[in-house]
């Protein structure tokens, strides 16, 4: 009785095992040509992103178009003018400034770019230090109205004479 019980738990374990691996070798054999699908799929779009870049270089040298083509490749035009704004405006809130070569994030006392070499174009720094120059008069307001609170009011109103004077006479 044990031979049974043993030879027919050895036979159904053979099944199972040959069944698992018939399974195993489908889901090996699917997921094989899965990935070459969507490895053809990728290519194929690809190629589609390959003729529209040379459509939209065709339009950038002067080619004409018809109206759908030439709508489209002004989008793009118009689109990539934004994306730099959005790039320079990053680059702007990290003290930062944006290649004009080759787009990538320098800082703003860079000569060259450290990503391509290119020089940087210098900057207009005149009207940053002028406004630097102005915040300092104000802390050292600031510091001698703390030492003498008679020179508050007599410096503040040069700066702005009526909000300074009618905010202490609230108070």
């Amino acid at each position: 009785m044990a031979e049974d019980f043993f030879g027919n738990l050895s036979k159904t374990l053979k099944k199972t095992v040959d069944t698992v691996g018939k399974k195993t070798d489908e889901f090996v054999e699917i997921q094989k040509i899965r990935t070459r699908q969507h490895a053809l799929e990728d290519q194929i779009e690809k190629n589609y992103q390959d003729i529209g870049q040379i459509i939209y270089n065709r339009y950038l040298n002067g080619e004409a178009f018809d109206e759908n083509l030439a709508g489209i490749c002004k989008d793009i035009t118009d689109l990539e003018k934004e994306i730099a704004d959005c790039r320079e405006d990053v680059a702007n809130k990290r003290g930062r400034i944006v290649c004009p070569a080759c787009g990538a994030s320098v800082p703003k006392d860079a000569a060259f770019c450290m990503r391509c070499g290119a020089a940087m174009p210098e900057k207009e720094e005149e009207p940053e230090d002028a406004e630097f120059v102005h915040v300092e008069p104000e802390e050292k307001a600031e510091e001698t109205e703390a030492a003498a609170p008679e020179e508050e009011p007599e410096e503040e109103p040069e700066e702005e004479p009526e909000k300074e004077a009618e905010v202490p006479e609230e108070e």
